[in-house]
């Protein structure tokens, strides 16, 4: 439906004559009646009576009016956001972050907002598996989280590995480990341990190595984020966990000893990802690569 004759016709009804609206488009009258005559026979029937005084508006003219006004509105907001949208132009790059690895990427976002000139951040935490949902929806532009498993769709460029560490509740330990904790010593106590929404990770990934160990974890309570953990500790309860070194917050060495752990697992790896189809975003990668030679 033309969009100019649904605006010629709502003149009309509202002036209540042709004639009044002809002045009022500035437009002749014969053309203005071509365009009602068309409006009509494509909706396949009369919008308005016309009379010596001017034209009434049919019931079925009435409802094509009402909904017009609508539409013509709807139209004119679009087109004034589009306009200010384009006169203040700032190119978004949507970050996904993991709850994995909040606090050990913030330097790197801050990098991207400092370096890529007139580009807004927006950034979404959530779980690994979450961001891996989203970034195959291109609802992030990319992602920073924990390796995925099944990289084929993906264009992957792994960091340095973050240092797992200990945390052991004081009320279940309390004098701390001299210097550091065995691994399967660590299975043996009350486990609190970080475990992805869909699909396996670290969660599988410990209790597989604690098994290879003859030890059969006791995991009282699993969370999707290092944050849970430690504040579920912090409430009271007698536990330990492992988690990225990075995440560990000064804060909690209140509550708990933070030791290091022998064999030290490698299983914390923070990676950047992208869709492997998407654009190459070299500025990006450059800042990227930069940042891994000042943290390296």
């Amino acid at each position: 439906m033309d969009l100019k004759r649904l605006r010629y016709f709502c003149v009309i009804v509202e002036q209540g004559s042709i004639s009044k609206a002809s002045r009022i488009l500035n437009i002749s009258q014969p053309p203005l009646s071509k365009r009602l005559q068309e409006l009509e026979e494509e909706v396949g029937t009369p919008l308005v009576l016309r009379n010596g005084s001017g034209i009434t508006t049919t019931e079925a003219g009435m409802v094509l009016y009402l909904r017009a006004c609508d539409i013509l509105r709807n139209v004119e907001e679009a087109r004034s956001e589009a306009i200010f949208v384009a006169n203040n132009k700032k190119e978004v790059l949507r970050i996904g972050i993991s709850y994995l690895f909040q606090r050990h990427f913030s330097p790197l976002v801050a990098q991207f907002y400092q370096q890529l000139e007139g580009v807004k951040i927006e950034t979404i935490v959530a779980d690994s598996s979450t961001l891996e949902g989203m970034l195959d929806k291109k609802r992030i532009d990319i992602g920073l989280f924990q390796q995925p498993t099944m990289a084929g769709s993906y264009e992957c460029i792994s960091m340095q590995p973050v240092k797992a560490v200990a945390l052991i509740s004081k009320k279940l330990l309390p004098s701390p480990p001299k210097d550091q904790v065995l691994l399967s010593e660590l299975g043996q106590l009350p486990l609190i341990l970080i475990r992805r929404i869909n699909g396996e990770g670290t969660f599988e990934y410990i209790n597989n190595q604690l098994l290879r160990l003859g030890v059969r974890p006791n995991i009282i309570i699993s969370a999707n984020e290092p944050r849970m953990v430690y504040e579920l500790i912090a409430s009271g309860i007698a536990a330990a966990s492992m988690m990225p070194a990075s995440e560990v917050p000064p804060q909690a060495e209140e509550y708990c000893h933070i030791v290091d752990i022998y064999p030290a697992p490698n299983i914390f790896f923070p990676t950047f990802v992208k869709l492997a189809a998407s654009p190459h975003q070299p500025e990006l990668l450059n800042i990227l690569l930069h940042y891994q030679e000042q943290v390296s």
